[in-house]
């Protein structure tokens, strides 16, 4: 009974302290680990977490506007369990500040990963748009992403907002079907997605998708693709700007379907035309 009554007095003086970013767990314990929390109406792991003030803490967990978060990156360490698909995120610098749905891969090495642009046909980008294209996603699921027929999408023009830091961030391109001619890489600077040179070259491999190797001017280059005004070639570009323009995310040339990729691929399979390609960041 005394200890009870400790236990009471403790939790009280906790409540009137109101320490912040500390929860009640379901022991009556206090702890900052979601899947410990409890909320108001006794649910486990809830977003509407109760505090120790004895108020209703509702978490970022992306899932509607007013529980916006700021990356894909963000919504899965909070939220380990989270599962791909359409989440809301808000940055000040973009639609000032207002929540907009993202599409995020949860599942990929680990997950976090923000949607910034999926293309599937060369029809249609300019320079103007090869960084903001139906910005207000046009998806409602997975398959809208992987499904060749659905329109484009672009976001990079945001992701300097949405990488995680200025370095050590890190993005990853798919070609053909989820997880096959690409890469996840480390970009090892202060990089930017919109940078209008070829010089952003100090770029790490930590996961590649399929046996290609860096080919200059015939395949992937080794450099983060960069953002270049043309009409012809490759908008958004991995090439070095001199040669043939493989290695290419996002071009206008109606040569290609939708886009010039890997011609060499430096001992494994060639894809010249993969068909559809998924840029990402975290």
């Amino acid at each position: 009974m005394f200890k009870t009554q400790i236990q009471l007095l403790i939790l009280g003086l906790l409540v009137h302290t109101g320490i912040y970013g500390q929860y009640i767990s379901r022991t009556g314990k206090i702890t900052s680990v979601v899947s410990e929390t409890i909320s108001s109406s006794g649910q486990i792991g809830s977003a509407e977490r109760l505090t120790v003030s004895g108020n209703i803490s509702i978490l970022n967990d992306g899932l509607t506007s007013g529980r916006a978060s700021t990356s894909a990156y963000a919504i899965k360490q909070a939220f380990p369990s989270s599962t791909d698909g359409l989440y809301w995120i808000a940055n000040s610098n973009i639609n000032s500040g207002s929540p907009f749905q993202i599409y995020a891969d949860m599942t990929t090495d680990g997950g976090g990963w923000t949607l910034i642009m999926k293309n599937s046909n060369y029809t249609g980008w300019t320079y103007t748009n090869a960084i903001a294209l139906n910005t207000t996603i046009p998806y409602s699921n997975t398959a809208d992403v992987i499904n060749t027929s659905t329109v484009n999408y672009s976001i990079i023009g945001w992701a300097d907002y949405i990488k995680r830091s200025n370095s050590g961030f890190e993005y990853m391109i798919d070609a053909t079907t989820r997880g096959g001619f690409g890469a996840i890489w480390t970009a090892n600077g202060n990089y930017s997605f919109i940078n209008n040179d070829n010089s952003q070259t100090n770029i790490t491999i930590t996961t590649k998708f399929g046996a290609w190797n860096y080919v200059p001017n015939s395949g992937i280059s080794q450099r983060m693709p960069w953002y270049i005004n043309t009409t012809t070639r490759g908008i958004i570009t991995t090439d070095d700007g001199s040669g043939d323009w493989w290695g290419t995310l996002i071009s206008p040339n109606p040569a290609f379907d939708p886009s010039p990729w890997i011609n060499s691929s430096g001992g494994g399979p060639s894809n010249p035309n993969p068909g559809i390609m998924w840029y990402w960041v975290r």
